[in-house]
């Protein structure tokens, strides 16, 4: 049985090269006391700002918690439903793509990745860490101007929460155009706050995909404080056949889903 990775609430992970990493980005602005995925102090920190949108641009504390989060492991479980479509050359939008933990990841692992997401500090690591590594990976700035390639998957974490409830319905259609398949994961926060984090009615959102064209869904995390982490995926490339179970096909690369992603 898989463990459910643990969060620290306020307590440092061990050190990590990533940290390393971060600290080389922002020098002396580098806070070791926010090296953590606790997020009291995004709470906190959000309320220094006079607007939201002022804070996702300019404040770093994303990076520290959106790291953190990272390494603890959360993630796996996702990039396990990933790793089912094959090795091959996959092209993959990381649409949200924060600091790009994720793409940078599926970058090694073979895939062909772009990296799209609204003007930001995050933004701003993200494509520090792509230019450090040298790779061969655009980074797209969300800026209403940019034109997005379609790609094989679309790939959405940790994005929809952060939507106003009139924005994620309309966010969920719009990946659908973007890409043969859509991996995105629908967060319900009982201590959504309506500023960082929305409510997600996870179970409207998946009928209404649904009523579009086949669909898989899973719990993929259920926490005895109510919070529910639901991984979804949809698309064009989705498709069940009358024997059953689901079939992925991604530009000639197809095969089943695994049974435990099924409604």
């Amino acid at each position: 049985m898989s463990e459910t990775p643990t969060r620290s609430y306020g307590n440092p992970p061990p050190w990590h090269p990533l940290w390393a990493e971060l600290a080389l980005f922002l020098g002396e602005a580098f806070r070791p006391d926010w090296c953590s995925d606790e997020d009291t102090k995004v709470f906190e920190e959000v309320k220094r700002y006079p607007e939201v949108a002022t804070f996702y641009r300019e404040s770093d504390i994303l990076l520290y918690q959106s790291l953190g989060y990272w390494l603890n492991g959360w993630k796996r479980r996702y990039h396990s439903v990933l790793l089912q479509l094959g090795m091959g050359r996959i092209s993959i939008l990381d649409y949200g793509c924060g600091a790009g933990y994720d793409g940078v990841c599926f970058l090694d692992y073979g895939y062909d990745v772009t990296f799209a997401d609204l003007p930001g500090r995050s933004l701003d690591f993200c494509r520090w860490r792509v230019t450090r590594r040298a790779y061969e990976a655009q980074v797209l700035t969300l800026d209403g101007h940019v034109e997005i390639p379609f790609h094989h998957v679309v790939w959405c974490m940790d994005v929809i929460e952060h939507l106003p409830p009139a924005e994620q319905v309309r966010m969920l259609d719009l990946l659908g155009t973007l890409g043969r398949v859509v991996i995105v994961n629908l967060i319900h926060d009982v201590r959504a706050d309506g500023v960082i984090h929305y409510p997600v009615d996870r179970e409207a959102f998946t009928a209404h995909v649904q009523s579009q064209g086949p669909a898989a869904f899973h719990d993929v995390y259920v926490m005895p404080d109510g919070n529910v982490t639901r991984l979804l995926i949809y698309g064009q490339g989705v498709t069940c056949p009358s024997s059953g179970g689901m079939v992925i096909d991604v530009h000639g690369v197809a095969g089943p889903l695994s049974p435990l992603l099924m409604a």
